[in-house]
């Protein structure tokens, strides 16, 4: 089966809250159905509930320590991927790659050295806000919809400087344009799709999309419906739409997929979890061919690693 990487899901923080494990559980993944995949690279972020806002940095380090332990546990499976280098190992040993993610910057708790402690930890991905305001920057859902604080923009380039991927994904549009204006290396929308083809501001605009392609970001694919299509039912012709508008508007080199799941509450109809990737990839081989679908699978996410992290 073809291996592919997934930018987003919210799976950690599900079995943690769930008492439930990694290995085997009732969730949308897990690594038996996962492990399908060969040597696959699944990207799991620490979400954080609002009501858990007043001890953010306390939260993410219980889901931290349970994501981690339950890493050890599963060695035969999947190991952590801190540079380019441990993907390559990876695949060598025939494991799925594991990269943590912090969706959301409440953690900091306006402290800009977690930023480095979290990187210390394994994190190599961040995404400023979830849809609320936050001491970096304003989520897509905030009311005065602004843009990057002066913390924010420190933080930004301090990421930039130690090697962690940045995530736009949630972050108002204010917010990615300062971003787009303040680095010099690509960031990436982990989980969103194309705001012309479904109108949800959690979606990106064709400006975006274009930026997106002159900065050689990439875009994840969000299978989440109503990010996916304004209508009642949507299927993976529907996610098939959205992926070829948005390799229209961003190139062919910009987009993977950003599943999100178990972290959506609904899926396309004729998919349950990540054991129907099969669907999708076969539907999507018929469509793109296989030269442009191991783009889409693997190559344009490795592309990015590979330009941002530190090779330590």
């Amino acid at each position: 089966m073809r291996s592919y990487a997934d930018t987003h899901c919210d799976t950690v923080v599900k079995l943690y809250c769930d008492g439930q494990r990694l290995r085997k559980n009732a969730k949308q993944i897990d690594l038996e159905r996962l492990s399908v995949y060969g040597t696959g690279i699944q990207v799991f972020a620490l979400w954080l509930q609002p009501w858990y806002y007043e001890k953010a940095f306390a939260r993410t380090m219980q889901y931290l320590r349970f994501y981690q332990a339950e890493l050890a546990a599963n060695q035969d499976k999947i190991c952590p991927a801190f540079t380019y280098a441990d993907i390559e190992k990876n695949k060598q040993n025939n494991k799925i790659s594991a990269i943590l993610s912090l969706e959301g910057g409440e953690a900091i708790e306006s402290d800009l050295e977690r930023i480095s402690f979290f990187y210390e930890q394994g994190v190599r991905m961040l995404s400023l806000t979830w849809n609320h305001g936050n001491a970096l920057a304003d989520g897509v859902l905030a009311p005065q919809k602004g843009g990057l604080t002066p913390l924010g923009k420190r933080a930004v380039q301090n990421m930039e400087k130690m090697g962690m991927i940045l995530d736009v994904s949630h972050l108002s549009d204010a917010g990615f344009y300062e971003v787009a204006h303040l680095m010099q290396k690509p960031f990436i929308a982990s989980h969103s799709n194309a705001r012309a083809i479904c109108d949800h501001p959690r979606n990106l605009t064709d400006a975006q999309l274009q930026i997106m392609r002159e900065i050689g970001g990439y875009v994840g694919l969000n299978f989440y419906p109503p990010f996916v299509a304004q209508k009642e039912s949507v299927g993976t012709e529907d996610l098939l739409r959205q992926l070829l508008y948005l390799l229209d508007k961003a190139g062919e080199d910009a987009v993977g997929f950003g599943t999100d799941f178990d972290g959506i509450d609904k899926m396309p109809y004729d998919m349950r979890g990540v054991e129907d990737m099969t669907i999708f990839l076969e539907r999507l081989e018929k469509e793109l061919g296989p030269t442009l679908l191991q783009k889409v699978c693997e190559e344009n996410f490795l592309r990015v690693t590979k330009k941002i992290w530190k090779d330590t």
